[in-house]
This record gives C-alpha cells, structure tokens and sequence, in this order.
C-alpha cells in the first residue's frame, strides 16, 4: 500500500514520507532518548497507600506544563516552558514518568483533553488528582463537577484559591464543596499556601482525606528575609525590584508552623514547591520534605528530568532516618 501510495499526486505539501511516519507511529510516546534514560533507573520507587490505590512516593506535577515557572525576574522562563510542552511532549513526559515508577500525577482542567487522549492511545494506568477550585457565588461547584466529568480520580481545592476562602471568611464553603466530592465516590483534598487557611479549615470543621501543601525550607539565596515574611503576602503584578520582600520566591513563609500543625493531622500530606519552584536542589528538599512529614512529594517536572529525580527520590526513601511524623499513606 505505501508503495502504491509513492506514486499518488498529494495536496498541499502532504508526502509519502510524512504518510508512512504517520502510519509508523506506535503511540508509545517513549523516544529513543527516554528509552536510554529509563536505562539508568537504580530500583523501584516506593509506593504508600492512598484511599484504595497504592501510588508513588513522588507525583509529578503541572506547572511546568502550564508555564507557571515562578522564574523571579527571568519573566521568559514560564513562556519557554508552555511552548517546549506540546501536547505531544505532554504525553511524552507522562509516559516517561509512568515507565520510570510515577503513577500519580497533578492535573489542571486544561490538560485533561490530551491525558485523556494519552490514556486511551497507550493504555496507560497513570492516576490523576485534578487541581480544581471553588467557582463563583451563582454556582460553587461547578469546577468541581467539571473535573468528575473531565475524569478525575482524586480533586483537591487548590492552593492560591483555598488562601482567598480564608482570607474572605468564605472557608465554611470547603465544607459543601468536600462533601460533593465524596458523593462522586472520590477522595477530597484541600491545598493551601498559608498554614493559617488550613488551620481556618480545620475550625469551620472540614475534614479532607487528604492536603496539598506548599513545603519548603529557606535555605536558599532569593528567600524573603525573616523580618519581611507575610501570612498572605501581596503577589505584585508589576515587575518588583526590591529583593528584600516577596518577589514570586517563597511559598511556605513560616514552614516550622506547618510540621508543627501537621504532626496533630492523621491524613496524608502532599508537600508540593519542596524545590521553592526550582531554587533548591531537588536531593535537598526532596530529603527535607519527606523527612519533616510529607507523604508524598509533588514535583514539577520536564521530561529530562524524570529519572534523575526518581533516582534521588529511590536513593532517600532508602537511606531516610530522620522523621518525625509518621506515614499517613
């Protein structure tokens, strides 16, 4: 047939060769370079409990895929990052991760077209929490009800949004929105930036099955000195240029807060920006998290990165001594 094909006048710029690698193509989307990098691999990567599943220690997360890079004053970082993650390089990276021992991964609604489409093309098994939020007044839920019907396993409120709830007084609408997400036969989780939002949460009487928190340590050289350091510090729009406060550079202000309230929380701990979005290496606070109570890491990754961070995920689970709070997963 592709013989036969050779001989055809085609429109359009169209070729025998594009037509026979399309024809080629296996859907696999592991490229010759994952393949030599899924051959360095050290081990298995630790699993931990979570609802009736057993998922990976490390998660990989969205923001990479999104653009959001949270770059300080390196502004063309987030846009590079969107236009490198292409729906095929998308696909590309989730198939690396599920290869590499991640079956978990952190999704936002415009993703879930192309997961979808990377599931049912490679059969992949890869779970998915969907990072939903709390819509407007005339209809709360209705981000929620979008991720059940996108395909979310698991959902949780994020971060940035759960912040804005406390802030408001408006906290109480968790309670509503976590019992939904229970009606649907899923998980409920609720995210936070500020330990002070989930302990608000925790007031009111919500009780998630699990948390997404910001956890990080500040030993790194961009961190708002001490003195400077807000609850809910005023993301600027515009170009800041004293480095003595907030500049898109710290997510946990006051992390002793946050192993301190956790070590009284019985349900697993998602740490998420352990790498304070990128200015930490990843052995130190990968080490750091897990060793002050996360359960479970999430971790912003492109696609060359997978299995080096697998590999340092492997080598702390394997070597971890110090841990206070125990595994809730």
């Amino acid at each position: 047939m592709l013989k036969g094909l050779a001989f055809l006048p085609f429109a359009g710029g169209f070729s025998f060769a594009s037509a026979a690698r399309e024809l080629s193509q296996d859907k696999s989307y592991i490229t010759d370079e994952a393949k030599a990098s899924l051959k360095k691999l050290k081990g298995v990567l630790p699993k931990g409990k979570f609802g009736k599943h057993e998922i990976s220690r490390l998660v990989i997360g969205c923001n990479p895929m999104g653009g959001w890079s949270h770059s300080r004053d390196l502004p063309y970082v987030g846009q590079l990052s969107k236009h490198w993650h292409t729906e095929t390089k998308m696909k590309e990276t989730w198939a690396i991760a599920e290869q590499a021992g991640i079956n978990f991964c952190n999704l936002v609604e415009f993703q879930y077209k192309t997961f979808n489409e990377f599931k049912k093309e490679t059969g992949s098994k890869m779970l998915n929490v969907c990072q939903s939020s709390i819509g407007l007044p005339d209809d709360r839920l209705k981000p929620v009800k979008k991720a059940v019907d996108d395909g979310a396993d698991f959902i949780y409120i994020q971060g940035e949004n759960v912040d804005g709830l406390a802030k408001t007084n408006a906290i109480d609408v968790l309670l509503k929105t976590v019992d939904y997400i229970r009606s649907q036969g899923l998980l409920a989780g609720v995210g936070a930036h500020s330990i002070k939002s989930i302990q608000a949460s925790i007031n009111v009487g919500v009780k998630p099955d699990f948390y997404y928190k910001t956890f990080h340590n500040d030993n790194y050289w961009s961190v708002t000195p001490t003195e400077n350091r807000k609850e809910y510090p005023s993301y600027p729009t515009t170009r800041q240029t004293d480095r003595n406060q907030w500049n898109d550079n710290m997510w946990d202000q006051f992390y002793k807060q946050t192993i301190e309230t956790f070590r009284a929380i019985e349900v697993p701990m998602f740490g998420f920006k352990v790498l304070a979005a990128g200015s930490i290496p990843p052995a130190d606070g990968i080490r750091w998290a897990f060793e002050n109570g996360a359960d479970f890491v999430c971790l912003g990754m492109y696609d060359f990165q997978v299995v080096e961070d697998v590999n340092t995920t492997i080598d702390i689970l394997g070597s971890l001594s110090k841990r206070e709070r125990p595994w809730y997963s």
